[in-house]
């Protein structure tokens, strides 16, 4: 099992660049130069034309979720390399031994950021749904019931239909919650952008923490790793 955590740490660690540029690319290609202003009345606009849904944001939305979920997997296998790099306890000489703890700590500390990014998708579509409720209409429903009275023999069946009928009201939503639903894109979106953002800067620092310190992380005291030594290194 060591070897196993070893070899996907080691795995982890390789693709930390590669995968700050991937993150980078998707930053560049998904978010054009715009100001907040231009895409506030772009997404008025498409309200007014389309109906409620804004499917670009809900689509970058559920990207940043999908990228969080990869981020969080690297970093906890980088977690778990470093664990197992960790010599047993003694007295003296132990400055690597807090290195190792310190690019532990900051690690942890960087998944947590990443690990509140999953929910950014429920959130985003509860804070539209409060909203909606108020720009769109319920839908009414009226039923009429018939009965009719069928003679057979000397039974008599009674048989009943329903008819149903649909109407809704037709009214304009108010400007202001258009505004504001279209605001809410806004937040979304540029959210989005930060979290991307957020994310590619999350591989980038974890990468220059294990590869500054790569001496201290795979042998802390400068012994083989003590009972380690035979122990996959990273680099």
């Amino acid at each position: 099992m060591d070897d196993l955590i070893l070899t996907t740490g080691k795995e982890s660690a390789a693709k930390l660049p590669g995968r700050a540029g991937e993150v980078h690319e998707l930053i560049k290609a998904n978010f054009p130069a715009k100001s907040l202003a231009q895409l506030q009345e772009e997404f008025e606009k498409s309200l007014t034309a389309n109906g409620a849904a804004n499917t670009p944001v809900a689509a970058l939305s559920a990207m940043v979720r999908e990228q969080a979920a990869l981020t969080i997997e690297d970093i906890k296998n980088l977690e778990m390399w470093l664990f197992l790099k960790v010599p047993e306890v003694s007295d003296g000489n132990n400055f690597g031994v807090d290195v190792q703890n310190f690019v532990l700590e900051s690690l942890k500390a960087l998944r947590a950021e990443v690990v509140a990014m999953l929910g950014c998708v429920a959130e985003y579509h509860a804070s539209r749904a409060g909203i909606l409720e108020k720009i769109v209409r319920p839908v009414t429903k009226t039923v009429d019931e018939e009965s009719k009275n069928e003679k057979d023999g000397d039974k008599t069946t009674v048989k009943s239909s329903k008819t149903e009928k649909t109407s809704s009201k037709e009214e304009a939503p108010l400007p202001d919650k258009v505004k504001e639903l279209a605001a809410v894109d806004v937040k979304e979106y540029h959210a989005c952008y930060l979290k991307l953002t957020d994310i590619r800067n999350a591989y980038f620092k974890a990468h220059l923490m294990m590869s500054k310190n790569k001496k201290r992380l795979t042998d802390p005291r400068g012994d083989g790793e003590g009972s380690r030594s035979n122990a996959m290194s990273m680099f």
